[in-house]
């Protein structure tokens, strides 16, 4: 990342959840997976769910520069707030170092 340096990293980077990345099939194997276990068990197969994404992308061309597992919803939505946090009190150069960004 070219940015001037002191740049604030919410000027530069947004995050967001996504649905995992995974193949259609693993996708469709592990909600019936999980579909199964929770008809049995009462609601314990939530764990086996595909899951999300957190992503964050740059504001001015979208593309992504980290993508990562985030859990299920709630833990996922700790990690998202986590991230929004980062991102409006450090600099683009010390949330690349916190979450190791590499520059492809």
């Amino acid at each position: 990342m070219n940015d001037a340096p002191g740049t604030r990293a919410e000027d530069v980077l947004e995050a967001r959840l996504d649905r995992a990345k995974m193949p259609t099939a693993l996708r469709w194997g592990r909600n019936a997976l999980a579909f199964a276990v929770s008809t049995v068990s009462g609601g314990a197969g939530d764990d086996l769910l595909p899951g999300l994404d957190l992503v964050v992308s740059r504001r001015d061309t979208g593309a992504e520069v980290l993508r990562v597992r985030a859990g299920q919803f709630e833990e996922a939505g700790h990690l998202l707030e986590h991230t929004w946090r980062d991102l409006a009190t450090m600099t683009v150069e010390e949330f690349v170092r916190s979450w190791r960004l590499i520059d492809e």
